[in-house]
């Protein structure tokens, strides 16, 4: 009889099971966490895309434009209180994205008001910009939240538009 033996293997085949339930229920955990975050993150980016599409189709005569772009700004802050740092670069980028939005929209609306002309070609001319613009956002946002786009093109995308604030 070896009295290393005797003792090691009962041991050994006490510790390596244990040592891997551990491991198994702490991945769990981190996956589980992790599932409930993405959950969380989704929740709160659905309202943001569902009032962007509202954008695409919006009436600008007969719908304020103001309170939709309050709204967003609201569904905007919400969505990033749900982020991690990780992904506080969507946050910030909606932000920039809202600020283009808003410039697009008035410079539409005072297009409207200086001509007066409220026809269904002119109203979908001027405000053409604000269209693409809220197509383009919603678009990127739900195709980051898909994992098909990636950190750079909002980094790349925020830059532009820090670009073009600064500019302006």
């Amino acid at each position: 009889m070896n009295p290393i033996s005797d003792f090691a293997i009962p041991v050994a085949a006490i510790l390596v099971p244990t040592a891997i339930a551990v491991w198994l229920a702490r991945s769990e955990r981190k996956s589980a966490e992790r599932s409930r975050y993405l959950e969380r993150r989704t929740t709160a980016a659905e309202p943001v895309i569902l009032t962007l599409a509202q954008f695409i189709s919006l009436d600008p005569v007969h719908e304020p434009v103001q309170a939709h772009l309050r709204e967003l700004r609201g569904r905007i802050a919400v969505y990033r209180t749900t982020l991690t740092q990780e992904d506080a670069l969507s946050g910030d980028w909606l932000a920039l994205q809202h600020e283009r939005g808003m410039l697009l929209w008035l410079t539409g609306m005072q297009t409207m008001d200086q001509s007066g002309d409220r026809s269904e070609a002119f109203v979908m001319g001027a405000f053409s910009a604000g269209r693409a613009w809220a197509n383009t956002t919603m678009q990127t946002l739900s195709g980051w939240l898909a994992g098909h786009v990636g950190d750079n093109v909002l980094q790349r995308q925020g830059a532009a538009l820090m670009k073009h604030k600064e500019e302006t």
